[in-house]
């Protein structure tokens, strides 16, 4: 039976045992980078499929509510997600308008304006993007430094093997094999680390955007529900035909 410190006839623990101190310090940071960056990219896969199925659940459950207010006495039920977040901001921060509204003594049919409500929405979205990139920083920066930490090991490995060939007179294979080895070995870590960086990086990225143009769709559907009801609806008695706007916004002040 093979040792098992050898694969594919490469003795790993020679090399380790028989580098440098300086290229084994740089085999061991990649190796290290190497774990973290699969550890993150296995996060990040759960995390985002677990917000994407939480999402479409509670989009779900928006369109199906009898009232806005009604769903929002349910959130504290309902696992978090982005579009949760989403609408908790939006929800509240209309509440908030229509208190203001009613203690100056404002009619209840003038035309009331959202703006403070899309802001509110445009706000949550930014903070929830941050959760949604979230270690992804690490990604791009495994991405970008492990070749080039690789490649330094490269270069260390060469001015060992030259300084092996002084220490030694000799310029035979032997005298310079471990020095080389080391350099290789140095040059594949490096890009063993970046690939799946690099990969994991984009995918995870076209997911995150993925869920935030469905955020920005969602906030829209919620303030046009928002302006048919305060706007359409009060001024030109125009009943909206979306099954949450009909007894969704007469119940918001209530809440």
């Amino acid at each position: 039976m093979a040792d098992a410190t050898q694969l594919d006839g490469v003795n790993w623990l020679s090399v380790l045992t028989n580098g440098g101190p300086v290229g084994v310090s740089i085999l061991i940071l990649l190796v290290l980078l190497s774990v973290a960056t699969w550890a993150v990219i296995f996060e990040r896969w759960r995390a985002l499929r677990h917000l994407q199925m939480m999402s479409d659940d509670f989009m779900q459950e928006f369109w199906d509510s009898k009232s806005l207010s009604d769903l929002n006495g349910k959130l504290k039920d309902l696992d978090y997600s982005p579009a949760r977040e989403v609408f908790r901001s939006g929800y509240n921060e209309m509440v908030r308008v229509l208190q203001v509204r009613e203690k100056r003594g404002l009619s209840s049919s003038a035309p009331l304006s959202i703006d403070t409500v899309r802001r509110a929405l445009g706000k949550s979205r930014q903070l929830e993007e941050v959760q949604l990139s979230r270690n992804m920083t690490f990604l791009a920066v495994s991405a970008s430094a492990c070749p080039f930490i690789g490649l330094f090991g490269t270069v260390v490995g060469i001015i060992r093997a030259f300084h092996d060939i002084g220490q030694t007179g000799s310029s035979s294979l032997a005298a310079v094999a471990p020095g080389i080895s080391e350099a290789l070995i140095a040059t594949a870590l490096g890009l063993a680390a970046a690939i799946p960086a690099v990969i994991a990086y984009n995918f995870f990225a076209g997911k995150a955007r993925q869920q935030l143009l469905i955020l920005e769709g969602f906030s829209t559907d919620f303030l046009n529900i928002l302006e048919r009801h305060f706007n359409l609806g009060r001024s030109e008695q125009v009943v909206p035909h979306t099954p949450v706007a009909g007894s969704a916004l007469s119940t918001i002040a209530d809440a």
